[in-house]
């Protein structure tokens, strides 16, 4: 911004003197006089070599060009304006010879006092910006001071009393507008910077809440993982030992029961790769990607009733609304926990599972009629009861549990699905 304000100011400058006056009879030519102070300033601002040199005195050596500039630059154009073979006079020989009315003299020099309000108003946001109120009311009395000073010596004495009221009531009104402009814009930014604060904080927060999550969803997908290994592998290889130890006893004494006892063995073997395998492949979740959420749970529960030798129900309804994937990824989870529990523990002979969309709330729901258990007792999160309820705090769900011993289990996960 100051770049530009610099550039349009001379430019208007060099035109706005070419324009009304003649330099035919002075040796210098004024014109290039007024734009210099700018040339400097953009030079100090564009040369990086500069900035460097100067490192923190930089904005105040800024700020202190810039009004110096302004002030010189405002009286001696106003000058220009009102008198000017006075002015240049002044600019090009050094000499001082009034061949005008005083009074006409004065009448610019107060009009310049009232034409730097605007001109160091860029002076002035820049120290608001950089630092604060302090700073503010020091630039202010200080860029007056300069202003009193430059009147005086440009009056050379013989300053009256009108003149003198006449300034004050200039410099007056200056330094309040610039108070009030000053502490406002002070204001202005300190709350921002209080705002951005909060924010940079907020944003530690909350990336510190996503790296506490992340770590959760590991540490229960690892929990996973080993109950889904200890349920395969393990029981496999466990299975497997025992039935080689019998091998090894038998092989001297009865070689016929001892190959039956390894056919046994073979069959598990494979059993325990099959099994293995598949819950390798669930661990990837790749039926989301590949056929969506419905497809997937009716896959999952296809799998597990024939898993079992159940009988299977499916009531999965499609979903008219795209699910966020996080949304998708803990339903198919809790789908396929669910129907784990009923393999592995429930020994059921119907499975029930219906999923359906209804008032932007979507339902999972999981029924069977196995040996059922108390919810209550601590023994049960065996089953990874207490994951299903942590997926569902994941999405701000519910995960309802009701069973009893001998009357089977009913699940119920639900969670609420924005849509637009």
């Amino acid at each position: 911004m100051l770049t530009w304000v610099l550039t349009g100011i001379s430019i208007f400058q060099a035109a706005s003197i070419c324009l009304r006056m003649g330099f035919t009879n002075y040796r210098i030519n004024p014109v290039w006089i007024f734009p210099f102070g700018n040339i400097l300033i953009l030079i100090f601002l564009y040369w990086p070599w500069i900035r460097k040199r100067t490192g923190r005195f930089f904005f105040p050596i800024l700020i202190a060009m810039a009004t110096l500039n302004g002030i010189l630059q405002t009286y001696l154009i106003s000058m220009m304006r009102y008198n000017p073979d006075v002015a240049i006079s002044i600019l090009v020989e050094g000499a001082r010879n009034l061949t005008i009315p005083f009074e006409t003299y004065e009448l610019s020099l107060l009009m310049a006092s009232w034409q730097l309000i605007p001109i160091l108003f860029i002076p002035l946001v820049m120290v608001a910006w950089q630092y604060n109120f302090k700073a503010v009311v020091g630039y202010i009395a200080a860029s007056t001071a300069l202003d009193v000073v430059v009147f005086l010596i440009l009056l050379n004495g013989s300053e009256t009393s009108v003149t003198v009221i006449s300034e004050s009531s200039v410099l007056l009104t200056r330094v309040l507008t610039f108070l009030v402009v000053g502490f406002l814009i002070c204001r202005m930014l300190n709350a921002q910077r209080r705002q951005r604060h909060e924010l940079q904080g907020a944003n530690q927060q909350l990336l510190g809440y996503a790296m506490t999550l992340e770590q959760l969803t590991t540490t229960r997908e690892r929990n996973r993982m080993a109950r889904e290994l200890h349920d395969t592998l393990a029981h496999t290889l466990s299975g497997l030992a025992v039935q080689l130890g019998a091998i090894k006893a038998l092989w001297g004494k009865n070689e016929t029961a001892a190959r039956d006892k390894l056919d046994d063995a073979v069959k598990t073997t494979r059993s325990g790769l099959d099994e293995t395998r598949r819950a390798l492949k669930s661990l990837r979740a790749s039926p989301l990607e590949d056929l969506g959420l419905c497809l997937a749970v009716q896959e999952l529960a296809k799998t597990a009733a024939d898993r079992c030798g159940a009988i299977l129900s499916i009531d999965a309804q499609e979903i008219p609304i795209e699910v966020p994937p996080n949304i998708s990824q803990v339903f198919y989870r809790a789908a396929q926990e669910s129907l784990e529990n009923i393999v592995h523990h429930s020994g059921a002979k119907h499975i029930t599972l219906s999923l359906r969309f209804a008032e932007d709330i979507l339902i999972l729901h999981v029924e069977d009629d196995g040996i059922g258990f108390d919810p209550h007792q601590d023994a049960v999160d065996i089953y990874g009861l207490r994951g299903l309820q942590e997926r569902a705090d994941l999405i701000g769900g519910q995960c309802v549990i009701d069973s009893h011993p001998g009357k089977g289990t009913t699940i119920r996960f639900t969670a609420g699905v924005l849509t637009s």
